[in-house]
């Protein structure tokens, strides 16, 4: 039953990811599918790109029980750059929130209804002009930023009906933005990641200070955690495409060696790049 559950999800996946070349340099991956048996069995999960807004805004996605059991899951989110809104239906709440590191124990129960938006790294702070170390690893309700958006008429709608405003509201939020410099670079510099902060620094022309208090402000992460970041999501990338194996990566991602390669991707998903692939085409 997981098995076939599984097989379906990442057919799911697969059918994005030519979407996702077409439309972005940078699209991180979420795989809760993969990393939680009990999820897969109680949640469905899914994603869609708008063409509309996808310099800012990455995927909306959904996520909704398919059993009536009642009970409480993990669903582990991969640390991306990215800034969410959220919408928790259940709970009639709409907030911003990142995490700089992958969070394994986020739990959540198999009655709640969430759909969101997951933001471009930089998105965040050129939408509200706040510090995106606001929503990193805390949680910004929209209410206390914008007032255009009526929570009591929203939560009176059908969960469907909800998402179609929702999109159609971040939509028109972002209609008149272009992306400035900073919402651009995750997509610029995933195509050949700087193997160090110091080669950062030298490419993008700032000082170290420079660097950590812009990119704090950008995307509530420091230049190191930026690069780590972009290593693996572009290892997971390769890993999920099936076209291969660990140790093709060194040569595409920068890392110093096969250790630290190793080490660096547990750090991330929980497990081993070869756990990743046996769970992957099981």
């Amino acid at each position: 039953m997981y098995r076939e559950t599984a097989k379906q999800e990442q057919a799911v996946e697969q059918n994005r990811d030519e979407t996702r070349r077409k439309s972005v340099m940078y699209y991180p991956i979420q795989l809760p599918f993969i990393l939680n048996t009990a999820f897969t069995r109680t949640m469905t999960y899914r994603e869609k790109i708008i063409p509309e807004c996808d310099n800012f805004v990455l995927c909306f996605w959904e996520m909704i029980p398919k059993t009536n059991e009642l009970t409480r899951v993990k669903n582990v989110i991969i640390a991306d750059g990215c800034i969410d809104l959220i919408v928790d239906y259940d709970q009639k709440q709409l907030f911003f929130t990142g995490n700089q590191q992958t969070d394994f124990d986020y739990e959540i129960e198999t009655s709640a209804q969430f759909f969101g938006a997951r933001m471009m790294p930089g998105a965040f702070h050129q939408l509200t002009g706040l510090s995106a170390e606001c929503a990193m690893d805390d949680f910004i309700l929209l209410q206390e930023i914008f007032d255009d958006l009526d929570s009591d008429t929203f939560f009176s709608m059908p969960f469907e009906t909800a998402q179609e405003i929702f999109k159609a509201y971040l939509v028109e939020k972002f209609s008149d933005q272009r992306p400035n410099d900073f919402t651009q670079l995750f997509p610029r510099l995933s195509e050949n990641i700087p193997q160090t902060t110091k080669e950062l620094y030298e490419l993008l022309y700032f000082s170290p200070r420079q660097c950590q208090r812009l990119f704090a402000k950008n995307y509530g992460l420091t230049p190191k955690m930026v690069l780590s970041i972009l290593r693996f999501q572009k290892c997971l990338q390769i890993l999920t495409s099936g076209q291969a194996k660990p140790a093709d990566i060194l040569a595409v991602t920068n890392y110093y060696d096969q250790p630290h390669f190793n080490k660096d991707f547990k750090h991330h998903l929980g497990i081993t790049p070869l756990e990743l692939i046996a769970r992957y085409k099981n």
